[in-house]
């Protein structure tokens, strides 16, 4: 009745939602069919599916193109609603009283709101709160000036303008909001954002996630006081305070003392680890999350407020996070998510020629103003700490992302009468622009892998014969954990020899929004049961204790949870801050003796690392060793006799200088394979030189080891090299080869394999390395395939070889 007073009284600004009330038979729900004279749009279900479909047949359409231009879904979802809306599609009467009639409309927004409440407490549950324990410097800088110098600029210029501004600005609170929000930077949206770009795991991603946390549970905690005191200010008597006051403290009390308590027990007591939650505790928690926005909304907060302090009270990660992850994310939300931001984009009418310039010029001189001021604010604060310009201002762009929370911001506005239409057309159009402009020049401007292409690199080849072995070692699995470190333990550690292990376990990142690289420490919510991390720290441990020689080895321990697509920025970090010479990888193929098994995302994680790694990389080929001791010693080894296959170039030169270290401890028996080209002349060329005398030294240092046998091969072509390599790989437990991709081949040696790669199955292993994994080879002989990280100059070369 209100809403029609509202109407009748004349309105002296249009609003953004339509004030009278819908008129309609509210039973008209089903339909009976159009062939018993039904008009079945008429009816909320059958028109509730049409509409949804429109909008997701649409968006998924327009994102085939529009992802193209590197724009995030975000910006798809708008631009479909904006096309169905007044200013395209919905500029026809019959089309919007067809399809998004105001009772449709109705039903559909509240349905998408739902969708939005899960979301906002999906994202509460994967934000990990441990990341503001002990954030960088560099974060909380960046965070809190790229918040004040937008509202330093933004308030002043508004107060001084203030006289001549439009009425409906000139009295609003809606610019001193318009400043407040743009200022902060969402958690939400930057780390769908990021994600989405593949840049999570990155150095300026994370910096960017733990400022907008910085600022986000900032403003979360003051937006809730700020509530508090409007509605205190608002009470009609000193009861009514109290009653507000005391609700919302029994809100924040019930949620830290009894759901967080009870979140946990769920989490780790009734839930088996490594499994997702029953669908009786899945309901459960869906259930409080819906609550909390009941509760909130029920005394006068904002619903997202509720939901959103929820999810940041119960555990992430598994269980919680991934059942949601896994359950509500990309079902529901996926399905109805889109639906939100698209009528927010429906709504958007910029059709109107009456509209004021002067209002649109005033309205996005402020938006202006906050955008500039957070770029220049976040740049300041990255220059002060010592970061390159071009760093700064990408982060700055991050920072600046905006999407879903900002939109549901300007919806709140034009619900309370804050913004009119136009300054709601006017803000989302915005909102639209700002992203669409960041994500491509953030793709532009910043390559991740790039400070891993200029890093120096480090080989085993220029390294000193006793110098210590620096090995980053990367599981995905505890399966992966007894043949490397069988591989190592044949390695020749010693006390003048030593090797420092780094060891990293890989988890894909689910349940959580922001990834993870730290030092493992031992996990305290495990119930007393460890988790797969700890049982392989524990093997490395115990292969670091029953070392002979105290000191031979050393083992540091992390932990990666990343998503697949970008994880090999954490192995490749990892090697170039901790100074490694060597990646060992396990191949993307296991068998257990029975079947065989393959990981593709293992696969691209590997063939990433060979691409851009700062040092040599080696992939190790198990074929029988994993069930072998989970922790061999010298007396016990699986790995006694050891073969190398030389044929020239630096990659073998380095797989030498590699198997070359394993006879000193005693333990292992190595053969060098030389291959000779009959006839072969050579031209003399750096790489031949090179080879000779690298040969000539590994046997003027080991011709007196028994262990060390060296003999040198002469075949006619490749299929000679394949017929010796048949008839002597059985005799050995592990063979060791180079890769040899890409440019850096020589004439010579690469006649020695010329067409064995016609029926290559697997690049990323080299001619020789795939022959040896394939079915015709494959016995109880492992593989291990090693590349010496190329120059700059023939990176390239590499990189096409590897992805052929």
């Amino acid at each position: 009745m209100a809403a029609v007073a509202n109407l009748s009284a004349g309105a002296a600004e249009p609003t953004v939602k339509p004030l009278a009330a819908a008129c309609y038979d509210n039973n008209l729900v089903n339909s009976q069919g159009m062939f018993l004279g039904d008009q079945p749009l008429r009816f909320a279900l059958p028109l509730l599916l049409v509409q949804v479909s429109v909008i997701l047949v649409l968006s998924a359409a327009a994102h085939v193109v529009l992802r193209r231009l590197g724009q995030s879904r975000f910006v798809t979802h708008m631009l479909v609603g904006v096309f169905l809306g007044p200013t395209v599609l919905g500029r026809s009467e019959s089309f919007r009283g067809v399809l998004f009639s105001e009772r449709g409309t109705y039903i559909l927004e509240s349905v998408s709101l739902v969708a939005l409440i899960l979301f906002l407490f999906s994202m509460g549950v994967k934000t990990d709160l441990s990341l503001l324990r002990r954030p960088s410097g560099r974060a909380v800088a960046v965070g809190i000036t790229g918040a004040l110098v937008p509202l330093a600029v933004t308030l002043p210029v508004f107060h001084a303008l203030q006289p001549s501004l439009p009425e409906d600005l000139r009295g609003s609170s809606l610019v001193t909001e318009l400043a407040v929000r743009l200022s902060l930077s969402s958690f939400p949206v930057i780390a769908d954002a990021l994600s989405d770009l593949d840049l999570l795991n990155t150095d300026l991603g994370r910096i960017a996630l733990t400022a907008s946390l910085i600022t986000d549970v900032t403003s979360w905690f003051l937006r809730a006081c700020s509530a508090a005191v409007f509605l205190v200010s608002e009470a009609k008597s000193p009861a009514f305070t109290a009653q507000i006051l005391a609700s919302f403290v029994a809100f924040v009390l019930f949620v830290g003392f009894v759901a967080r308590p009870a979140g946990r027990y769920i989490a780790y007591k009734r839930t088996p680890a490594g499994s997702l939650l029953s669908e009786g505790s899945f309901v459960v928690v869906v259930i409080a999350a819906l609550l909390s926005a009941l509760v909130t909304d029920a005394i006068g907060f904002k619903y997202m407020i509720g939901p959103m302090m929820l999810g940041l009270a119960l555990p992430g990660g598994m269980p919680i996070g991934a059942t949601m992850t896994e359950r509500l994310d990309s079902f529901f939300i996926a399905l109805f998510l889109p639906v939100y931001m698209a009528l927010s984009g429906y709504r958007t009418d910029l059709s109107k020629p009456e509209a004021s310039t002067e209002k649109w010029c005033a309205l996005e001189l402020f938006v202006a103003l906050c955008v500039s001021g957070k770029l220049v604010g976040c740049v300041a604060a990255g220059l002060f700490f010592a970061m390159p310009f071009r760093d700064a201002a990408v982060l700055a762009l991050m920072l600046n992302i905006r999407g879903i929370v900002e939109v549901a911001a300007i919806n709140n506005w034009g619900d309370t009468m804050k913004a009119t239409a136009e300054h709601y057309s006017t803000l989302t159009l915005s909102m639209v622009l700002i992203t669409a402009v960041s994500t491509p020049l953030i793709k532009l401007l910043y390559d991740p892998s790039g400070q891993f292409v200029k890093a120096k690199r480090r080989t085993l080849e220029d390294a000193r014969p006793s110098a210590d072995l620096r090995v980053l070692t990367c599981l995905y699995s505890e399966d992966h954990a007894a043949p490397l470190i069988d591989l190592l333990e044949a390695s020749g550690a010693s006390r003048d020899s030593p090797v420092s292990l780094i060891v990293l376990h890989l988890t894909e990142l689910v349940g959580r929004a922001a990834s993870v690289l730290k030092p493992h420490r031992k996990s305290s919510n495990s119930g007393g049961n460890p988790t797969p991390s700890d049982r392989i720290v524990n093997a490395f441990r115990y292969l670091e204790q029953q070392q002979a020689s105290p000191g031979a080895i050393t083992v540091s321990p992390y932990v990666a949870q990343a998503p697949y697509s970008s994880m090999h920025h954490d192995v490749c970090s990892l090697a170039h801050s901790r100074k490694a010479n060597l990646i060992l990888l396990p191949f993307h193929k296991s068998s257990d003796g029975a079947r065989s098994t393959a990981n593709n995302a293992i696969r691209s994680i590997n063939r990433a690392v060979l691409q851009y790694a700062p040092c040599s990389v080696a992939i190790l080929v198990d074929h029988g060793l994993a069930a072998g001791s989970a922790c061999a010693t010298s007396a016990n080894s699986l790995l006694q006799r050891v073969a190398l296959y030389f044929l020239g170039g630096p990659d073998d030169r380095e797989a030498l200088a590699y198997a070359a270290r394993m006879p000193e401890a005693g333990g292992v028996s190595l053969t060098v394979v030389r291959f000779k080209l009959r006839n072969w002349v050579g031209m003399g060329g750096r790489d031949e030189v090179r080879d000779e005398e690298v040969l000539h030294d590994f046997w003027t240092r080991h011709r007196d080891n028994e262990r060390v046998v060296y003999v040198e091969k002469t075949v006619e072509d490749a299929e000679g090299t394949a017929s010796v390599v048949r008839s002597m790989s059985e005799k050995f437990d592990l063979l060791i080869v180079g890769r040899r991709g890409g440019d850096d081949d020589l004439e010579g040696s690469a006649a020695l394999t010329s067409g064995l790669s016609d029926w290559s199955e697997f690049p990323e292993l080299g001619v020789l390395g795939d022959m040896l994994s394939s079915a015709e080879f494959a016995s109880k002989v492992s593989i291990l395939v090693i590349q010496q990280q190329p120059a700059k100059s023939t990176a390239a070369g590499r990189a096409s070889s590897i992805n052929d």
